[in-house]
């Protein structure tokens, strides 16, 4: 049986096993960083409860529960669809066949985003944003157009957000950051020279620094105070469209809105009503 269908289930187990199995589920990649001690503080259990579970599920201890649920997450990870993400169709495929690769690609990036989005560095993006006086997104190329999605939607809530809409300009902005402000860096590679010339910048004036990469060894990710990261499935070379990325970054994106969103929801929901009213009252006026 796999582990995570072990957790899931949860047969025959105690109070403290079923808040074991709970947290694994909610922090699936984090629990890989843990030690046995870390772990029991974080559950508020014990040492010999975590060895007592992992036996419960058929492991030897702690430590073969890591290699084994590492190996299980890779797994999962890395399930390929049939469809080329660089090269999803061919000139030979007819519309329907298109249509149903173009559809399983991005529901496979999806469902891998999502499989490795632990709700703890969720939570913490939520906190960075809803926090700073300032949010600024910096984003170059194809990850412009769901910056400036997302950059649409906060504004729609009154969220002090900002991004340049003239080439270079971005760098000044990212100059006028300080320690009380959050910069967001969409960066699929995470190796974009431009941004990780603005990153630089921004962590030199202490900005908080959230960073959305498919690449968490890059050097931006590494400049980062927390990173987001997306579902790897397309190359940094030769390609036909980005569709993988793009569907994987707006995904966080729209987590992250919808997030925000809810915090205040009462007053988010509002904003949005009186917004959508006085556009329709115009509308009618002219």
């Amino acid at each position: 049986m796999l582990i995570s269908t072990a957790l899931q289930e949860q047969k025959e187990f105690n109070n403290s096993e079923k808040t074991l199995a709970d947290y694994i589920l909610n922090h699936r990649e984090s629990v890989l960083e843990f030690s046995i001690q870390t772990l029991a503080q974080q559950t508020f259990t014990s040492t010999s409860t975590i060895v007592r579970f992992c036996r419960k599920i058929g492991l030897k201890g702690y430590k073969d529960f890591k290699i084994k649920w590492s190996a299980e997450l890779q797994k999962e990870y890395n399930e390929i669809t049939n469809v080329n993400p660089d090269f999803p169709f061919t000139e030979d495929d007819t519309y329907p066949e298109i249509q149903k690769k173009i559809l399983e690609l991005l529901t496979e990036s999806l469902h891998q985003t999502h499989a490795i989005t632990s709700n703890e560095r969720m939570g913490k993006a939520v906190d960075l944003l809803l926090n700073a006086k300032r949010i600024g997104i910096f984003a170059y190329g194809d990850t412009y157009l769901p910056a400036l999605n997302f950059q649409n939607k906060l504004m729609k809530i009154d969220m002090p957000v900002q991004l340049s809409v003239i080439p270079g300009e971005n760098r000044h902005l990212a100059a006028n950051f300080g320690k009380e402000d959050c910069a967001l860096i969409l960066s699929y590679s995470g190796e974009s020279k431009n941004n990780y010339f603005i990153t630089n910048i921004l962590k030199k004036n202490k900005a908080k620094i959230l960073v959305i990469s498919a690449n968490p060894d890059s050097h931006i990710a590494r400049l980062a105070d927390l990173l987001l990261p997306v579902a790897k499935s397309e190359s940094t070379s030769v390609k036909l469209s980005t569709f993988s990325s793009q569907a994987a970054i707006d995904f966080i994106l729209n987590t992250l809105y919808g997030c925000i969103f809810v915090a205040n929801y009462e007053k988010n929901h509002t904003k949005r009503i009186e917004s959508e009213t006085l556009l329709l009252d115009d509308r009618f006026d002219s």
